[in-house]
């Protein structure tokens, strides 16, 4: 079957009644695939022009409230044949769609909890002890059937099997900016029978805000949650099963609307070796629960001021073992858009400097606006603060701290991956024989990530030497890293020495 074929035996087809918010009234269909859901209005009268970024309700025929949200005209036109009325259609893109047994308004803060799964959770919340096969259930048998006994007789074999859940739903929960976190099994089963028995299990993220909250706030919450996620498996999440809870209504009952997001993320690396693996990934939310929760709440407490920089490492992420200068410049440019309190702060001049400085940009500002004057204006405004290379060495001295000589001459991989980057930014300079390191941009472009994220993950409460202290396979990026680093840093010497160039 073709990669477009089973796009379609995906897809979704919903047929209802939809109203505009001009009031009008339409019959649709619509397509619900997770990559290009739309909706198609059919009329005998001219539906005009939709407004983008508004919200369409709909009934389906099977009874649900349909919501589509954040919706964009995608197109209108009419046929027509001969002795025949004109028909009009208009086709309409949602960002996302709600369907249960209510409408949501999208301004209204009437949401109480969301729930979600990703890729990885199953590596993530390795509970590995919840489910399981009793061995020798021989000497267990006849307690396990005691209930179906005193209905009828049920006869013991002599190789019996017994599977079991410890029914311990809740694997870890914190309580964080954006209110608890959770993370729960939801099993589902069935009561056996002459086809067998089965216990089939899905890990699933909650996140209930201490007050109601809106549409666009639930989905920003989603997002910084599958952000830490991806950090935390090496690789971009993608996320499925989104359900909203809203709060109680006048009958007592708490609604919940299932939402189909158009553009669902995507993970990242989705071959067999960028799989991420329960022993290598950073964190043990089982066995160190409090190292987890910690590290959770106070990433998630900053990550206002860290998004954009984080963004820009998801971005590499969404690339997996693929190396293109952007990405290298990406992953130098993090550092340039850390927050203030992230970086080495700017040096104070002296009273003479400051007064030069000052001289000069007015004397600029007098001169006639062009690239050259603003581009100098620019770097004399960049003179005490802190440069790229400087922000990274302050990064790289909290991994060096925790777990001093296991990277060394990590500053010096850095220095020449920035000389990369500056490379493809700037063009060439005479100081820096690019040529010589060109084969080594797949590593640099890792140092430069594995110094981001480590970094980040350490100042939230993570301790690398407990993990460091362990032996790791490939399957996360960190310990790809590591175990690698020795033989590319060596190689990268033995360019270094061959080149006529310094740093």
């Amino acid at each position: 079957m073709s990669r477009k074929d089973k796009q379609k035996k995906k897809a979704t087809r919903i047929l209802g009644t939809f109203t505009l918010p001009s009031g009008k009234t339409s019959v649709g269909e619509l397509i619900l695939d997770g990559t290009n859901t739309i909706l198609t209005l059919h009329s005998d009268e001219s539906l005009g022009q939709t407004e983008s970024s508004v919200c369409i309700t709909g009934a389906a025929y099977s009874g649900d409230c349909l919501t589509l949200l954040d919706s964009i005209n995608h197109g209108t036109g009419k046929t027509w044949f001969k002795d025949s009325p004109t028909r009009y259609h208009t086709k309409v893109f949602p960002h996302y769609v709600t369907i249960g047994r209510h409408h949501l308004d999208p301004t209204e803060k009437c949401i109480t909890s969301v729930h979600f799964t990703t890729t990885d959770l199953a590596v993530l919340f390795y509970d590995f002890d919840a489910f399981g096969h009793v061995i020798d259930a021989k000497p267990i048998i006849d307690d396990v059937l005691r209930e179906r006994r005193a209905m009828r007789p049920v006869e013991a074999g002599e190789v019996p099997h017994v599977a079991y859940f410890t029914g311990k739903f809740c694997i870890t929960e914190v309580n964080t900016r954006i209110g608890k976190i959770s993370a729960h099994h939801r099993t589902s089963r069935n009561m056996g029978g002459p086809s067998g028995v089965h216990i089939k299990n899905r890990i699933v993220i909650s996140i209930e805000p201490e007050s109601p909250i809106d549409f666009k706030t639930v989905i920003e919450s989603v997002f910084q949650v599958s952000c830490f996620l991806a950090m935390a498996a090496g690789r971009t999440q993608g996320f499925d099963k989104v359900e909203i809870g809203l709060m109680e209504m006048a009958d007592d009952s708490h609604p919940s609307l299932v939402v189909h997001p158009s553009y669902r993320w995507k993970v990242g690396g989705g071959r067999k070796q960028n799989v991420p693996n329960p022993g290598d990934v950073p964190l043990d939310p089982i066995h160190r629960r409090d190292e987890f929760n910690q590290v959770l709440a106070n990433w998630i407490s900053r990550h206002t001021t860290w998004r954009e920089a984080r963004g820009r490492y998801l971005g590499c992420l969404r690339k997996a073992n693929k190396f293109d200068p952007d990405r290298i410049v990406a992953a130098a440019n993090m550092f340039d858009i850390l927050p203030a309190d992230a970086v080495p702060k700017p040096t104070v001049l002296s009273d003479q400097l400051s007064g030069a400085l000052d001289e000069c940009k007015k004397m600029l500002r007098g001169l006639p606006q062009g690239p050259d004057r603003d581009s100098a204006l620019s770097a004399l405004g960049r003179i005490g603060g802190a440069s790229l290379r400087t922000k990274i060495e302050a990064r790289t001295a909290l991994i060096e701290s925790k777990i001093p000589g296991s990277f060394p001459d990590l500053n010096l991989v850095a220095a020449i991956a920035v000389k990369c980057r500056n490379f493809y930014v700037h063009g060439r300079s005479d100081d820096f024989n690019f040529e010589r390191f060109q084969a080594h941009i797949p590593f640099l472009t890792n140092a430069l990530e594995f110094i981001f994220a480590a970094s980040d993950m350490i100042e939230a409460g993570w301790d690398i030497a407990l993990w460091s202290g362990s032996p790791k396979g490939w399957g996360h990026t960190f310990a790809g890293f590591r175990n690698e680093y020795g033989r590319h840093l060596a190689e990268l010497r033995q360019a270094l020495a061959t080149s006529e160039s310094g740093l």
